[in-house]
């Protein structure tokens, strides 16, 4: 069972609250006013979906698990699965943040004034999303940086038996 990791808790604080300051100032009409960022941010979101799709599908490969005992196989599949959850709620916030994109231009179009807020929600969530998508990269060496570790470990056991 994994611990409480406070550092983690403040980051994840920090991510939530932070974007709310830039939802209060008015960054919900900004976006209802200019199309330009709307379409740059669905521009971004839509690439990094599709990036993340395939991040996913390669680390959730199971070839890509190392030969062994079927309970280290269970032990690193754990591990695995943890990180996967993690990277597709990330994949789902994107496809929220696109869906969003739409609404809010759909209301634009139709002049819907009642549901301006939802520009708003659309500026926060691009925000909350941009700051979760930072430690992406990380993740992603950190996993590279495991399997290489195991690979290395599995031949070095192998070598000498």
């Amino acid at each position: 069972m994994r611990r409480f990791n406070p550092y983690k808790a403040v980051g994840l604080l920090l991510t939530l609250g932070l974007p709310l300051v830039p939802a209060y100032l008015g960054l919900g009409e900004a976006l209802r006013v200019s199309e330009k960022p709307a379409e740059y941010i669905g521009l971004v979101y839509s690439i990094l979906a599709a990036s993340l799709f395939a991040i996913v599908s390669i680390v959730g490969d199971p070839g890509m698990l190392l030969p062994g005992t079927w309970r280290a196989s269970w032990e690193q599949a754990k591990d695995v699965q943890l990180r996967l959850m993690r990277l597709t709620y990330l994949f789902v916030l994107y496809l929220i943040v696109l869906a969003l994109l739409v609404a809010s231009e759909v209301i634009e179009a139709k002049g819907l004034e009642s549901w301006y807020l939802i520009h708003d929600v659309f500026g926060y969530l691009s925000l909350v999303a941009f700051i979760f998508s930072l430690w992406l990269p990380f993740e992603i060496k950190n996993i590279q940086i495991e399997r290489l570790r195991q690979e290395i470990d599995a031949r070095r056991n192998k070598r000498n038996s």
